[in-house]
């Protein structure tokens, strides 16, 4: 993720699918809320703040424009931070792994080691009888 990805300037129908989601979240927020933890207070503010937020930005999303960019803002580190995690733990629990296990093998599909008792690194190609084969690369 990078801060190009920040949009600050969004259009209209990006506006209306965030008022939309944040309607729907915290609606299903305050039902929780209410029916699950019994916390009436709770589920009013924030049905509240779902109808506020979430409705004004379906009838006229040019209004929550600055609304979405400061969230937009504050959920920029934490989105950096997960990607380089993830990646960290895609390479160091995945990739290592697997090149440890394939170089403890012996596996050596680019043949990078130098071929042993051989007196010249060149490796013979096989010409088609066909002239035809050229037409069909694979």
């Amino acid at each position: 993720m990078k801060w190009s990805d920040v949009q600050f300037k969004p259009t209209k129908k990006v506006l209306r699918q965030f008022a939309a989601a944040w309607l729907v979240f915290f609606l299903a927020w305050a039902a929780v809320q209410w029916l699950k933890r019994g916390h009436p207070t709770a589920a009013l503010v924030l049905g509240a703040l779902a109808i506020v937020v979430g409705g004004l930005g379906l009838v006229s999303p040019t209004t929550i424009r600055w609304f979405y960019v400061g969230c937009m803002i504050v959920a920029f580190p934490i989105g950096w931070v997960v990607s380089l995690v993830m990646l960290a733990v895609m390479f160091y629990g995945v990739i290592t792994p697997v090149a440890l296990f394939f170089r403890l093998r012996g596996r050596d599909l680019l043949h990078r080691a130098p071929p042993r008792n051989v007196t010249s690194f060149w490796t013979p190609k096989t010409l088609p009888l066909d002239v035809r084969r050229y037409f069909r690369q694979y």
